[in-house]
């Protein structure tokens, strides 16, 4: 793998994270200001790989985050086609993108709603 290379925006504030080059780049939305840049693997006939990483608003996620790792929920993915959205798991899930974000999902439990009592 080639080497991790940073660059901060500070105009924009903006930080972009590249974990080498590809001709073949997918954007995907993590989250409203993260972007996966992502080979998809399809091209060539090889597994998926990250290229790159895009922090929008990067000063505010900072100070809101400070030393809590940046969590991406798996929710924000549902809506992907079934094989982008394993490629995505794939990348996200071991590094280098794990060296920056945490990765979890939650389940929030659908309760129906309770049944109006009748007054006798």
């Amino acid at each position: 793998m080639s080497e991790i290379k940073t660059n901060y925006d500070k105009e924009a504030d903006v930080l972009y994270v590249s974990f080498g080059h590809s001709e073949h780049v997918t954007g995907v939305e993590l989250a409203d200001n993260i972007l996966l840049r992502l080979d998809t693997g399809k091209a060539a006939g090889t597994p998926p790989r990250a290229v790159g990483l895009t922090f929008i608003s990067f000063a505010r996620m900072r100070a809101h985050y400070q030393d809590k790792p940046l969590s991406v929920p798996l929710a924000n993915l549902r809506n992907l086609p079934e094989d982008l959205w394993q490629a995505v798991l794939a990348v996200v899930t071991t590094p280098p993108v794990s060296d920056f974000l945490s990765v979890g999902f939650s389940l929030t439990p659908q309760i129906p709603p309770l049944p109006e009592l009748a007054v006798a």
